[in-house]
């Protein structure tokens, strides 16, 4: 409920698919999968397209084997500034809002 209270009746407007993730990346031919990984590549060096799917995984578990399988761009979510360790992981929000962040900069130009 609370969650549902938060999106200020925007939940809405949002259409939902319920469908297995797996089944789904493998019928989109030619689209770029992305997924966040340590041993990605820093995704500020990385050209991202215009269109494609992001799969992000949770805090715990990370995204599952089989779905790793599948993707096809791994990116890394570099620490800033570059010179100190942080953390190694993100909450997922907050890291799925700093990929989407890049995505529409890069688009824009």
């Amino acid at each position: 409920p609370k969650t549902v209270q938060a999106t200020m009746g925007g939940i809405a407007r949002v259409r939902l698919h319920y469908t297995p993730l797996p089944e789904l990346i493998r019928s989109l031919k030619d689209i770029p999968v992305y997924g966040t990984f340590l041993d990605g590549e820093n995704m500020y060096g990385q050209p991202l397209s215009k269109n494609g799917l992001i799969v992000m995984g949770n805090e715990g578990n990370g995204i599952g084997k089989e779905v790793e399988a599948l993707i096809n761009r791994k990116l890394y979510i570099p620490n800033y500034p570059a010179s100190r360790e942080t953390s190694e992981s993100l909450n997922v929000a907050i890291a799925t809002a700093v990929v989407c962040a890049e995505f529409r900069r890069q688009a824009a130009l």
